[in-house]
């Protein structure tokens, strides 16, 4: 018994899976809700050192659109002009470039300038 305690530590390290989500308010587990949305301008730093593993962790954004197109069956919508963030949505519900929106979805960081949410949920902030 202690020689599989051992190795799952092992496995696990010294930090805890919660440890991933400390100051990173907008980061979350899977279909969890974010403590707070992140803005643009403190994004890159929160998501930096965020681990590529494999359970899905969800981040919530919001910012100015900057980018609203589609291929017919998916609509793609983009925040921020630092570490871009693009939605992969099933609908636009008629939001348009300039539009304030929260975004809420599985986060796959592409490169260092670019990151994705998919599946995404978008919506328009009251006006």
């Amino acid at each position: 018994m202690r020689r599989l305690w051992l190795g799952l530590m092992l496995m696990i390290g010294p930090a805890h899976a919660d440890d991933v989500f400390t100051n990173r308010p907008a980061f979350s587990a899977a279909e969890m809700p974010a403590k707070a949305p992140a803005r643009c301008e403190e994004l890159r730093a929160m998501a930096e050192g965020v681990p590529d593993q494999g359970d899905r962790i969800d981040l919530t954004v919001t910012g100015n659109l900057t980018l609203v197109k589609t291929d017919g069956a998916l609509w793609y919508l983009v925040v921020c002009s630092d570490l871009r963030v693009m939605c992969v949505a099933y609908q636009s519900n008629d939001m348009k470039v300039g539009d304030v929106v929260e975004m809420s979805g599985a986060y796959r960081r592409l490169d260092r300038n670019h990151a994705v949410l998919d599946p995404c949920l978008a919506t328009a902030e009251a006006k």
